[in-house]
């Protein structure tokens, strides 16, 4: 019995030494990680927030940017507003002073005819009192 008993201690040392082979390395490179884990914490406690405000102050800067951006491009959509208006006016004027041309254009031409006719009867009527005379 005690052959078994050694039997079986000397199988279950040889199982504690291989787990302890594997265990061994695997609980150094756990230790070893969490070192590297805490050197990595700690340089993002220190560069993290440097980097934070950074960031905050970019986003600041484009927010003041697109709003200029957009002010700019209000006073742009006034701009063209105003000089389409300005166009449609002027079109307006355009078509009315044409018009008003044409207007006067034709009460001038009938007050040229008029002047002659009056002109043509007014000779027509001295030459016949000169011939009459």
């Amino acid at each position: 019995m005690t052959v078994q008993v050694d039997i079986l201690t000397l199988g279950f040392l040889v199982v504690v030494i291989i787990l302890v082979s594997f265990l061994l390395p695997l609980i150094w490179q756990v230790k070893k990680t969490a070192q590297e884990a805490g050197a990595l914490l700690s340089e993002l406690r220190s560069g993290l927030p440097p980097a934070v405000k950074d960031l905050n102050e970019t986003m600041e800067r484009i927010n003041r940017i697109t709003g200029k951006v957009e002010k700019g491009t209000d006073k742009a959509e006034d701009m063209v507003e105003t000089l389409d208006e300005l166009a449609e006016s002027l079109r307006h004027a355009s078509s009315f002073l044409r018009q008003d041309m044409y207007r006067y254009a034709e009460i001038a031409g009938g007050l040229v005819v008029g002047i002659k006719a009056a002109s043509k009867v007014l000779f027509q009527k001295t030459d016949e009192k000169e011939n009459s005379l």
